[in-house]
Protein backbone atom coordinates (compact mmCIF):
# COMPACT_ATOMS: atom_id res chain seq x y z
CA UNK A 1 0.00 0.00 0.00
CA UNK A 2 2.68 2.42 0.56
CA UNK A 3 4.55 1.43 -2.46
CA UNK A 4 0.89 2.35 -4.19
CA UNK A 5 0.39 5.63 -2.86
CA UNK A 6 4.03 6.91 -3.72
CA UNK A 7 2.98 5.98 -7.15
CA UNK A 8 -0.22 7.54 -7.07
CA UNK A 9 1.51 10.94 -5.28
CA UNK A 10 4.46 11.08 -8.06
CA UNK A 11 1.74 10.44 -10.85
CA UNK A 12 -0.36 12.99 -9.73
CA UNK A 13 2.10 15.65 -9.41
CA UNK A 14 3.34 14.73 -12.70
CA UNK A 15 0.02 14.47 -14.42
CA UNK A 16 0.29 11.01 -16.30
CA UNK A 17 -2.48 7.96 -15.89
CA UNK A 18 -1.06 4.92 -15.15
CA UNK A 19 -2.41 1.72 -14.13
CA UNK A 20 -0.90 -1.31 -12.16
CA UNK A 21 -0.60 -4.13 -14.79
CA UNK A 22 0.59 -6.51 -11.79
CA UNK A 23 -0.79 -6.20 -8.19
CA UNK A 24 -0.18 -9.36 -5.93
CA UNK A 25 1.41 -10.30 -2.93
CA UNK A 26 5.35 -10.49 -4.36
CA UNK A 27 5.37 -8.23 -7.74
CA UNK A 28 3.84 -4.85 -8.35
CA UNK A 29 4.63 -3.45 -11.78
CA UNK A 30 2.69 -0.24 -13.04
CA UNK A 31 3.02 1.27 -16.23
CA UNK A 32 1.31 4.08 -18.35
CA UNK A 33 -1.54 4.12 -19.89
CA UNK A 34 -0.61 5.30 -23.25
CA UNK A 35 0.77 2.04 -24.99
CA UNK A 36 3.33 4.64 -26.26
CA UNK A 37 4.82 5.27 -23.38
CA UNK A 38 7.63 3.13 -21.90
CA UNK A 39 7.15 5.04 -18.35
CA UNK A 40 7.62 1.96 -15.89
CA UNK A 41 8.26 0.97 -12.00
CA UNK A 42 8.30 -2.53 -11.02
CA UNK A 43 8.60 -3.76 -7.38
CA UNK A 44 9.21 -7.29 -5.60
CA UNK A 45 9.06 -8.07 -1.82
CA UNK A 46 12.12 -9.40 -0.41
CA UNK A 47 10.48 -11.82 1.40
CA UNK A 48 13.96 -12.23 3.40
CA UNK A 49 14.35 -8.69 4.67
CA UNK A 50 10.57 -8.36 4.41
CA UNK A 51 10.38 -5.02 2.73
CA UNK A 52 9.47 -3.98 -0.97
CA UNK A 53 12.49 -2.83 -3.54
CA UNK A 54 12.01 -0.89 -6.93
CA UNK A 55 14.12 -3.41 -9.35
CA UNK A 56 13.09 -1.12 -12.96
CA UNK A 57 11.85 1.95 -12.97
CA UNK A 58 12.12 3.89 -16.27
CA UNK A 59 11.05 7.51 -15.60
CA UNK A 60 10.89 8.47 -19.41
CA UNK A 61 7.33 9.86 -20.46
CA UNK A 62 6.96 10.62 -24.34
CA UNK A 63 3.05 11.27 -23.82
CA UNK A 64 1.63 14.49 -22.92
CA UNK A 65 0.73 15.55 -19.74
CA UNK A 66 -3.01 15.88 -18.61
CA UNK A 67 -4.72 17.98 -16.11
CA UNK A 68 -7.41 15.31 -15.26
CA UNK A 69 -6.57 12.22 -13.47
CA UNK A 70 -8.57 9.78 -11.94
CA UNK A 71 -6.19 8.63 -9.40
CA UNK A 72 -6.60 11.26 -7.56
CA UNK A 73 -9.85 9.73 -6.25
CA UNK A 74 -12.20 11.24 -3.07
CA UNK A 75 -10.57 9.22 -0.50
CA UNK A 76 -7.07 11.07 -1.67
CA UNK A 77 -8.64 14.57 -2.29
CA UNK A 78 -9.86 13.86 1.15
CA UNK A 79 -6.40 13.14 2.20
CA UNK A 80 -5.02 16.64 0.88
CA UNK A 81 -8.09 18.88 2.69
CA UNK A 82 -7.70 17.79 5.98
CA UNK A 83 -5.12 19.91 6.96
CA UNK A 84 -6.62 22.90 5.02
CA UNK A 85 -10.14 22.67 6.53
CA UNK A 86 -8.54 22.85 9.80
CA UNK A 87 -6.72 25.72 9.12
CA UNK A 88 -9.77 27.45 7.11
CA UNK A 89 -13.11 26.20 8.74
CA UNK A 90 -15.00 27.86 6.28
CA UNK A 91 -13.36 26.49 2.99
CA UNK A 92 -15.44 26.73 0.03
CA UNK A 93 -15.86 24.52 -2.90
CA UNK A 94 -14.54 26.66 -5.42
CA UNK A 95 -11.54 27.67 -3.03
CA UNK A 96 -10.36 23.55 -2.67
CA UNK A 97 -10.76 23.63 -6.48
CA UNK A 98 -8.52 26.60 -6.98
CA UNK A 99 -6.58 24.70 -4.01
CA UNK A 100 -5.88 21.83 -5.88
CA UNK A 101 -5.44 23.47 -9.81
CA UNK A 102 -2.51 25.41 -8.59
CA UNK A 103 -0.68 22.88 -6.46
CA UNK A 104 -1.33 19.64 -8.59
CA UNK A 105 -2.89 21.34 -12.28
CA UNK A 106 -5.71 18.95 -11.54
CA UNK A 107 -9.29 19.84 -13.17
CA UNK A 108 -11.59 18.18 -11.04
CA UNK A 109 -15.25 17.26 -11.47
CA UNK A 110 -17.59 18.75 -8.88
CA UNK A 111 -19.14 15.52 -7.77
CA UNK A 112 -15.80 14.10 -6.67
CA UNK A 113 -14.57 17.61 -4.94
CA UNK A 114 -18.11 17.88 -2.80
CA UNK A 115 -17.65 14.27 -2.32
CA UNK A 116 -14.25 14.71 -0.81
CA UNK A 117 -15.59 18.05 1.27
CA UNK A 118 -18.02 15.99 3.10
CA UNK A 119 -15.67 12.86 3.57
CA UNK A 120 -12.83 15.76 5.16
CA UNK A 121 -15.79 17.68 7.23
CA UNK A 122 -16.76 14.60 9.07
CA UNK A 123 -12.86 13.92 9.95
CA UNK A 124 -12.35 17.20 11.30
CA UNK A 125 -15.67 18.03 12.88
CA UNK A 126 -16.08 14.87 13.68
CA UNK A 127 -12.86 14.79 16.30
CA UNK A 128 -14.47 18.55 17.60
CA UNK A 129 -17.88 17.09 18.67
CA UNK A 130 -15.64 13.60 20.22
CA UNK A 131 -13.29 16.38 22.14
CA UNK A 132 -16.85 17.80 24.12
CA UNK A 133 -16.44 14.45 25.57
CA UNK A 134 -13.11 15.37 27.30
CA UNK A 135 -13.89 18.80 28.72
CA UNK A 136 -13.59 17.11 32.26
CA UNK A 137 -10.87 16.34 31.85
CA UNK A 138 -9.49 19.17 30.47
CA UNK A 139 -10.84 20.79 33.59
CA UNK A 140 -9.38 18.49 36.11
CA UNK A 141 -6.04 18.75 33.74
CA UNK A 142 -6.01 22.77 34.39
CA UNK A 143 -6.70 22.39 38.29
CA UNK A 144 -4.07 19.99 38.71
CA UNK A 145 -1.61 22.29 37.03
CA UNK A 146 -2.97 25.60 38.07
CA UNK A 147 -3.49 24.70 42.11
CA UNK A 148 -6.35 27.56 43.23
CA UNK A 149 -7.99 28.01 39.92
CA UNK A 150 -11.58 27.51 39.20
CA UNK A 151 -13.31 25.63 36.65
CA UNK A 152 -16.65 25.58 36.65
CA UNK A 153 -18.70 23.02 33.33
CA UNK A 154 -22.37 23.55 33.00
CA UNK A 155 -24.22 20.64 30.86
CA UNK A 156 -27.66 20.15 29.91
CA UNK A 157 -29.03 16.43 31.79
CA UNK A 158 -30.80 14.22 29.88
CA UNK A 159 -34.20 12.39 30.56
CA UNK A 160 -32.83 8.97 30.83
CA UNK A 161 -30.32 8.94 33.00
CA UNK A 162 -27.66 6.22 31.90
CA UNK A 163 -27.11 8.96 28.73
CA UNK A 164 -24.28 11.37 28.52
CA UNK A 165 -25.04 14.85 29.62
CA UNK A 166 -24.81 17.71 26.77
CA UNK A 167 -22.07 20.16 27.17
CA UNK A 168 -23.72 23.69 27.81
CA UNK A 169 -21.20 26.15 29.03
CA UNK A 170 -17.43 26.24 30.74
CA UNK A 171 -16.17 28.71 32.80
CA UNK A 172 -12.59 29.62 33.51
CA UNK A 173 -10.50 31.39 36.26
CA UNK A 174 -6.79 30.70 36.91
CA UNK A 175 -5.46 31.18 40.01
CA UNK A 176 -2.24 33.16 38.80
CA UNK A 177 -4.25 34.96 36.63
CA UNK A 178 -6.60 36.28 40.01
CA UNK A 179 -3.06 36.75 41.83
CA UNK A 180 -1.51 38.80 39.00
CA UNK A 181 -4.44 41.15 38.17
CA UNK A 182 -4.97 41.79 42.36
CA UNK A 183 -1.05 42.83 42.54
CA UNK A 184 -0.01 44.77 39.56
CA UNK A 185 -2.58 45.65 37.22
CA UNK A 186 -5.27 48.22 37.53
CA UNK A 187 -8.14 48.32 39.13
CA UNK A 188 -10.33 48.77 35.92
CA UNK A 189 -12.14 45.33 34.58
CA UNK A 190 -13.61 45.26 31.04
CA UNK A 191 -16.22 43.28 29.94
CA UNK A 192 -16.71 42.32 26.40
CA UNK A 193 -18.09 39.03 24.17
CA UNK A 194 -16.18 37.20 20.83
CA UNK A 195 -18.48 34.97 18.65
CA UNK A 196 -17.00 31.77 18.43
CA UNK A 197 -16.68 30.67 14.46
CA UNK A 198 -16.77 27.28 14.25
CA UNK A 199 -19.14 24.57 13.62
CA UNK A 200 -20.42 24.62 16.60
CA UNK A 201 -21.12 27.87 17.46
CA UNK A 202 -20.82 29.55 20.60
CA UNK A 203 -19.72 32.62 22.14
CA UNK A 204 -16.98 33.71 24.28
CA UNK A 205 -17.35 36.18 27.55
CA UNK A 206 -14.42 37.72 29.00
CA UNK A 207 -13.25 39.73 31.80
CA UNK A 208 -9.71 41.66 31.03
CA UNK A 209 -7.72 44.24 32.64
CA UNK A 210 -4.74 45.81 31.28
CA UNK A 211 -1.67 45.79 33.03
CA UNK A 212 1.23 48.68 33.59
CA UNK A 213 2.80 48.66 30.23
CA UNK A 214 -1.13 49.16 28.78
CA UNK A 215 -1.20 45.31 27.84
CA UNK A 216 -3.82 43.37 27.63
CA UNK A 217 -4.12 40.76 31.07
CA UNK A 218 -6.65 38.19 30.84
CA UNK A 219 -8.92 37.55 34.10
CA UNK A 220 -11.56 35.24 33.14
CA UNK A 221 -13.43 33.69 30.24
CA UNK A 222 -16.68 31.80 29.70
CA UNK A 223 -17.88 29.48 26.64
CA UNK A 224 -21.50 29.80 26.65
CA UNK A 225 -23.87 28.99 23.83
CA UNK A 226 -25.43 32.16 23.07
CA UNK A 227 -25.02 36.09 24.81
CA UNK A 228 -28.21 36.52 26.83
CA UNK A 229 -29.34 38.08 30.21
CA UNK A 230 -28.87 34.33 32.44
CA UNK A 231 -25.53 33.64 30.72
CA UNK A 232 -24.01 36.98 31.79
CA UNK A 233 -25.13 36.55 35.34
CA UNK A 234 -23.84 33.23 35.67
CA UNK A 235 -20.20 34.78 34.37
CA UNK A 236 -20.61 37.54 36.91
CA UNK A 237 -21.73 35.97 39.78
CA UNK A 238 -19.12 33.50 39.55
CA UNK A 239 -16.14 36.40 38.75
CA UNK A 240 -17.75 38.40 41.64
CA UNK A 241 -16.99 35.69 43.74
CA UNK A 242 -13.25 34.96 42.61
CA UNK A 243 -12.60 38.99 42.97
CA UNK A 244 -14.10 39.38 46.43
CA UNK A 245 -15.42 42.62 47.85
CA UNK A 246 -15.41 45.00 45.11
CA UNK A 247 -14.94 47.92 47.96
CA UNK A 248 -12.19 46.47 49.73
CA UNK A 249 -10.12 46.24 46.16
CA UNK A 250 -11.61 48.99 44.56
CA UNK A 251 -12.60 47.99 40.96
CA UNK A 252 -14.11 49.39 38.41
CA UNK A 253 -15.92 48.15 35.34
CA UNK A 254 -16.31 49.64 31.89
CA UNK A 255 -18.15 47.89 28.64
CA UNK A 256 -16.49 48.09 25.23
CA UNK A 257 -13.44 49.93 25.99
CA UNK A 258 -15.43 53.21 26.55
CA UNK A 259 -14.02 55.86 28.60
CA UNK A 260 -17.82 57.11 29.73
CA UNK A 261 -20.59 55.46 29.49
CA UNK A 262 -24.24 56.46 30.51
CA UNK A 263 -27.68 55.26 30.52
CA UNK A 264 -30.82 56.96 31.55
CA UNK A 265 -34.13 54.57 31.65
CA UNK A 266 -36.90 55.18 33.91
CA UNK A 267 -36.61 53.21 36.66
CA UNK A 268 -32.97 52.63 36.67
CA UNK A 269 -29.78 53.45 37.87
CA UNK A 270 -27.77 56.55 35.36
CA UNK A 271 -24.49 55.32 36.17
CA UNK A 272 -21.11 57.24 34.92
CA UNK A 273 -17.68 55.53 34.71
CA UNK A 274 -14.79 57.76 35.39
CA UNK A 275 -10.96 56.72 34.06
CA UNK A 276 -9.80 59.24 35.92
CA UNK A 277 -10.48 58.50 39.69
CA UNK A 278 -11.71 54.49 38.67
CA UNK A 279 -14.83 55.04 40.67
CA UNK A 280 -18.40 54.60 39.97
CA UNK A 281 -20.57 57.24 40.45
CA UNK A 282 -24.66 55.72 40.55
CA UNK A 283 -27.54 58.29 40.91
CA UNK A 284 -30.72 56.11 40.93
CA UNK A 285 -34.25 55.74 41.83
CA UNK A 286 -34.97 56.12 45.91
CA UNK A 287 -36.74 52.77 45.74
CA UNK A 288 -33.49 50.83 44.40
CA UNK A 289 -31.50 50.13 47.44
CA UNK A 290 -28.65 47.01 47.19
CA UNK A 291 -26.23 45.84 49.02
CA UNK A 292 -22.58 43.94 47.94
CA UNK A 293 -24.78 43.08 44.90
CA UNK A 294 -23.50 43.32 40.53
CA UNK A 295 -26.06 44.43 38.82
CA UNK A 296 -26.16 44.02 35.19
CA UNK A 297 -28.45 46.40 33.17
CA UNK A 298 -29.05 44.56 30.14
CA UNK A 299 -31.54 45.65 26.73
CA UNK A 300 -34.14 42.37 26.36
CA UNK A 301 -34.25 43.59 22.31
CA UNK A 302 -30.52 43.08 21.79
CA UNK A 303 -29.27 41.06 24.68
CA UNK A 304 -26.63 43.56 24.94
CA UNK A 305 -25.16 45.15 28.09
CA UNK A 306 -26.13 48.72 28.14
CA UNK A 307 -24.35 49.36 31.74
CA UNK A 308 -22.77 47.47 34.28
CA UNK A 309 -23.22 48.90 37.82
CA UNK A 310 -21.64 48.42 41.27
CA UNK A 311 -24.30 49.01 43.98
Amino acid sequence: MEFKEAVREYCIQEGRRIWFKKNDNVRMRAVCKDENCGWLVYATNNTENNFWQIKTFNDDHSCARETKNRLANTKWLAGKLVKKLRKYPNLRHYEAAQYFKTKCDLELSKCSLTRALVDVRAVVYGDAAAQYGMVRDYGLTLLRSNPGSTVTVGVIPQPNPDDEPIFEKMYIYLDACKKGFLAGCRPLIGLDRAILKTQHGGQILSAIGQDANNHIYVIAYAIVPIENTENWRWFLELLHQELGDYKQNKLCFILDMQKVHYISMSNCIICIICIGCSDVICIGCSHISMSNCIVCIICIGCSDICCFVVV
